[in-house]
Order: C-alpha cells, then sequence, then structure tokens
C-alpha cells in the first residue's frame, strides 16, 4: 500500500480529490495530505510557480503565491520521476464480510501489498477485509475515524460495559439490508449502528494525518447540537466539498511576451537578485554581460528589460481594485485590440458588426430578427486561459473554510492555468432595462426571492431577473451547443455577467478549459460565428418553449435543490454538475420564453 500510486488528474486536485478529499485506490481509500507535505526531495516545495497573476490574486483578496500542484511520472524501471502528493490509508478501521469483526490499522502486520484476512477464531471462511466506509466529520472541518468503542459502550445498561476498556473484540454484523449491529465481545455490550451518529468530535487531531495539529481545547466538548460532529458514510457529499474559484487573464497580463528578456527576468527572481547585490557598478555589467551570454541577447536587452520591471511590468501601475472579478472581464471582451497576437492568452473577435448586419437580412422572419436585435454583442474566442485557485474546503455544511495547508501558515496556494476557447455574448442592455421592469417579470422574481434568502446562498448578490434570464438562456445555449457542436455538455463551463449597478452587465460566456496548452481545436469558437449561432439561439429559445414534463414543469412553483427552480428540469433545462455555476439553480424557462396567458412577456418578444 505505501508504495501504491494512484493517477489522478491534476484539475480534480482543486476538485474532488484534493487536500482532505478520501479517494479510492486500487487497494483502498486514502485520503490526501495537506500542502505542507507537497516537498521534493530537497524538501522544498514541487509545486511550480505560476507568474503574471497578480490581477488575479488582487480579484480573488489573496495575498499568497499561485504554484502548480507537482506531477510524478512512473517510469518504465518501476521508479518515480517527480514528486508525488501524499496520502494515507484512511479509514483506519476493516471488517470481515461474513462475521462482522473489525480491526484498526491490520495492514501494519501483513504484507503491505496484499489484503489482510479476518484471522477470529470463530470465523469459518476467513475472508479478505473490507474497509469500512463511515467517517466523523465536523463542521469546522475536521476528519476523523468513527469512534466504535465509544458509540457502542456510551449508553450500554451494565456499568461494567459502560467502562469496558477492551478495543480490539469489536464487531460489525449487517442484519438483513439496512441494519447494523455494533458487538462487543469482551462484554456483550450491543447497539444499533444507524450511519448517522452525532457525537462530541474531541480533542484529537485535526485530520487523520496531522499528529501536532489538534482540535483547539476550547472548542472541544462545547459544541452546540448543531456543531456536532456527525458519522457520515464516504460518498456522502458533506464530507468534503472543495473551494475553489476560477479567474480569466485578460490584458494587461494577458498579452505579455513569454520568453523575451523582460519575461525571462520577471520569472526569474534569482537572476535579479544577483544584479541587485552587485556592490559596484562595474561588478553590476559583470554580472549583466554574464546574464546576456545566458539569454543569448545583449547587455542592453538586459537594461532595457529591468527599466521594464522598473516602470512596473507587466501591470505598469494599472489599479486593481480587489473583487472586481467580473466587471472587468466583462470590459476585456468588449475591447478591441487591432494588434492582437495569436500567442496571447486572451485573444478575441469581435463579431458585433456583423451580427447587427445579419439582423437586416430580408430572408429573416420577424421573431428571428427580433432575437438578432436583443443580442447586442458576439465575440468569437478564440483563446484563452483562467486560473483556478484552490482556496479548501469545508464539511458538514461548516461555513468555516480549512486552507490547503490546515493550520493556514503556508505563503502559497494550489492553482491551474487552464486552457480553452468560446463564446461570448452580451444581450440588449435598452431592452432589458425595460423588459425587467415589467410588472409579471418582477411579481415572478418575488415569488422565488423567500426560498432564495432562506438558502443561505451568497450569490448572485443580489438575485434579479435579469440574472435569472442569463442563466437560464446559458444552460439552453449549452444543451443546444451539445447537440449539434458535439461538444458533451460536461466539458462546457458557464461565467454569467450580470449587475444592474454601477456599471450594467448582461453577458454569457460559454467555454472550455483544460490543463493543457493545446485547449481544444477551435471548434467551440468556430459556433461564434453570426450565421451559425443564429440558428443555435433560434433553436435553443425554441427549446425553451415545451418540455417533455409540460405541463407540469412550466406550473412548477418550485423544484430542485432548495425549490430554487421553477419551470426548469432534467428533460429541458439541466445540465451536468461541472457545467453550472450555481449547481443547477436558480433557472427558469419562464424568463426566456415568457407566457401570454398570464402576461409574462418573452425577452426576445417571440411568439
Amino acid at each position: 500500500m505505501d508504495n501504491e500510486l494512484i493517477p489522478i488528474r491534476l484539475s480534480h486536485l482543486l476538485a474532488h480529490s484534493g487536500v482532505g478529499a478520501v479517494v479510492r485506490g486500487v487497494n483502498g481509500l486514502v485520503v490526501v495530505q495537506d500542502t505542507r507535505q507537497w516537498m521534493d526531495r530537497q524538501g522544498l516545495s514541487a509545486g511550480k510557480l505560476i507568474p503574471y497573476v497578480e490581477r488575479v490574486r488582487a480579484a480573488l483578496c489573496i495575498e499568497e503565491q499561485l504554484r502548480e500542484p507537482p506531477v510524478a511520472k512512473a517510469m518504465a524501471n518501476g521508479r518515480l520521476d517527480g514528486a508525488c502528493l501524499p496520502a494515507m490509508r484512511f479509514p483506519s478501521w476493516m471488517r470481515c464480510p461474513s462475521c462482522g469483526s473489525m480491526y484498526r490499522w491490520p495492514w501494519k502486520k501483513d504484507q503491505p501489498d496484499h489484503a489482510p484476512h479476518c484471522n477470529h477464531q470463530d470465523c469459518k471462511l476467513h475472508p479478505k477485509l473490507e474497509q469500512v466506509t463511515w467517517v466523523l466529520a465536523h463542521p469546522s472541518g475536521y476528519l476523523a475515524d468513527v469512534p466504535w468503542h465509544f458509540l457502542l459502550h456510551k449508553d450500554a445498561r451494565e456499568p461494567t460495559q459502560r467502562n469496558c476498556k477492551v478495543k480490539d473484540q469489536l464487531r460489525l454484523i449487517e442484519r438483513g439490508y439496512e441494519e447494523r449491529i455494533l458487538r462487543c465481545g469482551a462484554c456483550r455490550a450491543e447497539t444499533r449502528f444507524r450511519g448517522s451518529e452525532r457525537v462530541d468530535f474531541g480533542q484529537g487531531p485535526m485530520q487523520p494525518w496531522t499528529k501536532d495539529d489538534m482540535v483547539p481545547p476550547i472548542e472541544a466538548g462545547k459544541e452546540g447540537e448543531k456543531d456536532l460532529a456527525q458519522v457520515l458514510v464516504i460518498n456522502d457529499t458533506r464530507v468534503y466539498l472543495p473551494r475553489a474559484e476560477s479567474v480569466l487573464v485578460i490584458p494587461p497580463e494577458s498579452r505579455v511576451r513569454k520568453g523575451t528578456v523582460v519575461d525571462r527576468l520577471y520569472r526569474n527572481s534569482g537572476d535579479r537578485s544577483r544584479i541587485d547585490s552587485a556592490r559596484t557598478p562595474l561588478a553590476r555589467k559583470g554580472i549583466m554581460r554574464m546574464l546576456a551570454t545566458e539569454y543569448r541577447c545583449k547587455p542592453n536587452d538586459i537594461e532595457t528589460a529591468l527599466a521594464d520591471l522598473a516602470r512596473g511590468y507587466p501591470l505598469y501601475g494599472e489599479n486593481l481594485t480587489p473583487g472586481q472579478l467580473r466587471e472587468s472581464e466583462f470590459k476585456a471582451f468588449l475591447e478591441v485590440l487591432p494588434d492582437q497576437r495569436e500567442d496571447e492568452d486572451l485573444v478575441t473577435r469581435n463579431r458585433s458588426d456583423e451580427w447587427r448586419e445579419l439582423g437586416m437580412a430580408v430572408d429573416l422572419s420577424i421573431d428571428e430578427q427580433k432575437i438578432v436585435h436583443a443580442v447586442r454583442h458576439l465575440v468569437r474566442v478564440d483563446r484563452l486561459k483562467a486560473v483556478k485557485v484552490f482556496k479548501g474546503f469545508t464539511r458538514l455544511g461548516g461555513e468555516e473554510i480549512v486552507p490547503p495547508d490546515i493550520v493556514g501558515e503556508s505563503d502559497w496556494l494550489p492553482a491551474l492555468e487552464l486552457h480553452g476557447e468560446g463564446i461570448f455574448l452580451a444581450l440588449e442592455e435598452n431592452r432589458l432595462k425595460e423588459w425587467e421592469q415589467t410588472p409579471a417579470v418582477v411579481l415572478r422574481l418575488n415569488r422565488l426571492l423567500p426560498r432564495f434568502t432562506q438558502s443561505g446562498r451568497d450569490a448572485p448578490n443580489p438575485l434579479t431577473t435579469r440574472f435569472m434570464l442569463l442563466h437560464t438562456l446559458s444552460h439552453l445555449l449549452m444543451r443546444q451547443i451539445e447537440s449539434e457542436g458535439g461538444y458533451p455538455a460536461a466539458s462546457l463551463i458557464e461565467r454569467i455577467y450580470c449587475a444592474n449597478a454601477p456599471e450594467p452587465m448582461a453577458g454569457i460566456l460559454i467555454h472550455v478549459a483544460v490543463p493543457d496548452i493545446a485547449g481544444s481545436l477551435g471548434g467551440l469558437a468556430e459556433l461564434s460565428e453570426p450565421q451559425r449561432f443564429l440558428g443555435i439561439l433560434i433553436r435553443a429559445i425554441e427549446h425553451s418553449r415545451w418540455c417533455s414534463l409540460d405541463p407540469v414543469c412550466s406550473e412548477h412553483e418550485g423544484q430542485g435543490p432548495g425549490l430554487l427552480n421553477r419551470a426548469a428540469c432534467h428533460a429541458c433545462t439541466l445540465v451536468p454538475e461541472p457545467a453550472c455555476e450555481y449547481g443547477n439553480t436558480l433557472l427558469d424557462r419562464g424568463f426566456v420564453k415568457g407566457d401570454a396567458a398570464n402576461g409574462l412577456p418573452s425577452f426576445f418578444g417571440v411568439t
């Protein structure tokens, strides 16, 4: 088990297989250890530093550096090249599927490459042991083994049973499909195990792999009913919820020239330190000549690059407002840069003029012309880069985010550079303002607002009719792109740009993003050509009018998680979870298709 290599996608390390997650390996379950253990053989951080992310850090209000997770590969000789992310086997208990006998850390006594077998004298079959699939999780993010001995003896009738100290004679016996009985072979105590018990977490380690990071004494034993730890099965979504955010790289950071002298100096702080440490002008020139030889350039190029760095390359003094994430991205898509290079990290082609010309074509129907006029901007995104940052995780619905290093003292966070392409569109603002003030539109949203408030969601803030329209239209487009463009919906990602003030936004970005600089092959960007995209948009709006579960779906007052959807279900609007920013909630076809019988207008004005 100690030598088992579990292949994990890089993108999964910032999602369901990140720090603190329980992952299934070939020989059992393991838990991924924190970033303090992500070291190379020299004891240094094994992750590669990601440059040009000052705006990303400002937008996410973080001060830490961003580093990619280390990568290791299995060589032909069986050895590993690179640094592996450490994980330890967890849960530490195993049970016999035949007699129910329980063992803790049995693999330590057996050969690590062989599954331990039951050696209980009363067991007739002596089969291989199976790892238990329950853990103890706390709202503060702690995780531990289920306290089997405590659960069994805490409510025992006899004093001798409550004081039993024998911990190696436990049995978990299954009776039928649902009933499970915990039994002690020493004192004969017995209790039913439901798999959802709530108990005090205690003062043990915060996580299974930590020894020095203990639960603070002030918290131990003083929890209220809501703050008790709970026994959960490992595949329960409450055991682990990763917290990650992504930001698009936009100008000026997206426009840096990779491989230039100033780029190499910016990335190499060691070379800059060598120059700064020179005690005399002569020594400084000597170091610069040496660097010029290494960089294969002239000493004057080093001087020019240093001057660029002194002026603030790559931002050159641009003010970065913390938290302004979507606003600057929205503006970047609308900005036309005539001198774009194909190797930049954001390459766009504005098709808005061609789109508007399409609306004047004589062969379009009146409804089709209305649809064209409802969209103000159409942008083909040939190339984009997003930086996804892993901020930590939560357990059991707790609000406290556990940082990737558990203790919050690290100077870096795991992150990934994701490359791809996409389609961006923005709706006509004047028409949108008129539509969202219609009384029937406002009334439809007001029926949903109380449930949204009760859900405790902090995004979007506030929930508006504009957002409901954009989000539902985004889902309809993704489903149509999947049907016509050949892209599985699970590979698509939506990004909603919505605001009423101070500067109004009403945009949708649908893109793909993978941890490979090749991104994709251009097929998604091709769909943004005006004539082709018009057909996709028309058919998406047509599909909003009818669902195979109508009239039930259209007339629904609330469905889905928290009843936060109205006319939206798996048959018409929902998409795979990775594609949606908001967990497949806050959707309503009524805002797209309208409802003439109840005076609800369609935003696109079609009938």
